[in-house]
């Protein structure tokens, strides 16, 4: 395997060595590792050896990073605004070492995954109250644990304080700045949306809408334009999306996902709910969003135990 040389030149030294240790625990990276904390220095080793990829301070001023050849540069900032060679790409600075990692790997690195685009997973049913969030989010907690993954809830009434509850602290931004942003056609969207997310578990999350008008507003063609710049632009394998019934163009998003998981109860209504639905993406020419679903039965909580769910094809 080919050893590329990965250089870190950061003044922060405390932050840099805690990023290169976790990057040192890549095992199966074809990347060398290198530390500097001031430019001469990662100047001086990039004319004795070839730089595949360098992360550098935005703090070093632009003229210095010109002089350290790269065939990818990547600049740490602290702020979307921070002016940018165009032959760089912004890091958010305060994101987890591995969302900062996975982003210039998903770019940089020379390997399949770097040119797959994040799959929509679409979590939607017709049935309410029967723990539809709470399975999203535990599926989306799940695939965190192995790759990066984003959680959306699209709905008129998220209960964000409910699903989030023991987060000391949630993001100040929430999907509404998102939606404002993606507007006003700035760039970066993957710097924005770090900027933006919490965690929960290794997984990241943006706080749903908080304001039901400013949610009706949102067109199904914005929804479905966002969902692309995320998938194509962002660092996520995985965008997991919590639907409601009041999200425009509800049926245009569920057909641009990968997968869709339909959780629904075995009781006469719900049953009845279920058969309406599928009834009605047959009629309305839909057959595909079928194709794609996999319905959860989801069995009714016991006192003391958790509710069990089984898996069909739609």
């Amino acid at each position: 395997m080919h050893v590329k040389n990965f250089v870190i030149c950061d003044t922060e030294q405390q932050y840099a060595r805690n990023l290169l240790q976790m990057l040192n625990r890549k095992k199966k990276t074809s990347f060398q590792f290198y530390l500097f904390h001031s430019p001469k220095e990662a100047e001086k080793f990039a004319e004795q050896k070839p730089v595949h990829t360098l992360l550098i301070s935005g703090e070093c001023p632009a003229d210095q990073r010109r002089k350290i050849e790269a065939a990818f540069r990547y600049v740490l900032v602290k702020d979307e605004k921070e002016p940018l060679q165009p032959d760089e790409k912004g890091v958010y600075r305060y994101q987890s070492a591995e969302a900062v990692w996975n982003l210039i790997v998903n770019e940089s690195e020379e390997s399949p995954r770097s040119h797959i685009t994040g799959e929509l997973i679409g979590i939607y049913s017709p049935v309410h109250r029967i723990g539809k969030t709470k399975f999203a989010l535990s599926m989306g907690r799940k695939l965190a644990q192995k790759m990066p993954v984003l959680y959306l809830n699209l709905e008129e009434y998220a209960g964000e304080e409910f699903y989030f509850q023991g987060k000391s602290e949630l993001p100040p931004k929430h999907l509404g700045d998102l939606i404002y942003d993606f507007r006003q056609e700035r760039k970066n969207l993957g710097i924005r949306i770090s900027m933006m997310a919490g965690q929960l578990g290794n997984m990241d999350y943006i706080r749903p809408m908080p304001y039901v008008q400013d949610f009706r507003e949102v067109t199904g063609e914005e929804w479905q334009a966002l969902l692309g710049r995320i998938r194509e632009q962002c660092i996520y394998e995985k965008i997991i999306l919590d639907l409601g019934d009041s999200v425009n163009g509800l049926f245009q998003i569920l057909e641009q996902c990968n997968v869709i998981y339909t959780p629904y109860i075995e009781e006469p209504p719900a049953l009845e709910k279920l058969n309406r639905y599928t009834e009605n993406l047959r009629r309305c020419g839909m057959e595909s969003i079928l194709e794609k679903t996999i319905q959860k039965k989801m069995k009714p909580k016991e006192s003391g135990k958790r509710s069990r769910v089984t898996e069909k094809n739609g």
